[in-house]
């Protein structure tokens, strides 16, 4: 349990100080402590280092796991992004049935159509970043650049009615005339 003192940066900060000196049971069980966090870049990053410590112990699939909660708290986490593709397509998740799985992982094991949802989620994701990115480029909102796309999509309607009404009144001259 967190403590009322403590501030959760401090216990990170702690936590992250174990795991860098190697001791990775201390290291677990302060960020058990902080698995419970509301906010979501501690809570995002405390899954994300679980996750670097499973996959150390190779426990891949808790370490999948963790990932993609952590993602699924903080979409934006490109740590936690890009350690659960790597480990995705390098490493087949170990197996394990004797061990439980800890309090703190809230995921059930992932199933192999879970995993090509997730993988279109991600991929989805990092699309609308990109797009984000390329409007941010050019100095647009989303909003700013979905009226110009509602402009130019209206404009469109307009020109091939336009266009159907001009071929309508030449096939009403061509009748005429014969």
């Amino acid at each position: 349990m967190q403590s009322f003192f403590t501030p959760p940066e401090v216990t990170l900060n702690l936590a992250n100080s174990l795991f860098e000196i190697n001791d990775i049971l201390g290291a677990k069980r302060k960020y058990a402590q902080l698995v419970s966090l509301k906010e979501p870049l501690l809570a995002s990053t405390t899954f994300s280092q679980l996750g670097i410590i499973f996959c150390r112990e190779k426990d891949t699939l808790r370490s999948l796991a963790l990932f993609k909660t952590a993602l699924m708290i903080k979409p934006d986490n490109d740590i936690a992004r890009f350690n659960y593709e790597l480990i995705k397509r390098q490493f087949h998740p170990k197996k394990n049935k004797s061990q439980p799985l800890p309090i703190y992982q809230k995921n059930p094991p992932v199933t192999q159509q879970q995993t090509l949802e997730d993988q279109k989620e991600i991929e989805k994701n990092n699309s609308q970043k990109d797009l984000l990115k390329t409007l941010k480029n050019y100095g647009l909102t989303p909003e700013k650049a979905k009226i110009i796309l509602e402009g130019m999509k209206n404009s469109e309607i307009q020109y091939i009615q336009q266009k159907q009404n001009l071929l309508k009144s030449k096939e009403s001259r061509i009748t005429k005339n014969w």
